[in-house]
């Protein structure tokens, strides 16, 4: 996502990505990179937490990366730093992602 995760817009999102995942996915690993969104709201943190929540009935991990001061506060005061698995750049979530270990 890039510019601002608030407001409406992401009922919209959050029902594509739903979509995608339940259709086409066994074990999804889902990477949000976050490095260009400037703002988010709870409608964009529970964009996250729906995805992640779908993501996990599957069997599957999801990660934020690149995470700003802004967002990173926002998961810390809503208590939703240990739901997501946190990296700081893109390629070491996709190698966290993919190894066997989980």
């Amino acid at each position: 996502p890039t510019g601002r995760m608030i407001g409406a817009a992401n009922a919209e999102i959050r029902e594509q990505i739903n979509e995608e995942l339940e259709e086409h996915f066994d074990s999804p690993k889902v990477i949000f990179n976050l490095e260009n969104v400037t703002r988010m709201d709870s409608s964009g943190l529970g964009t996250l937490v729906s995805v992640n929540v779908t993501v996990s009935r599957k069997g599957g991990r999801t990660a934020l990366v690149n995470a700003g001061a802004h967002i990173r506060n926002l998961l810390i005061l809503g208590r939703l730093m240990s739901v997501f698995e946190n990296y700081n750049s893109e390629e070491e979530g996709i190698l966290a992602l993919t190894s066997e270990a989980s």
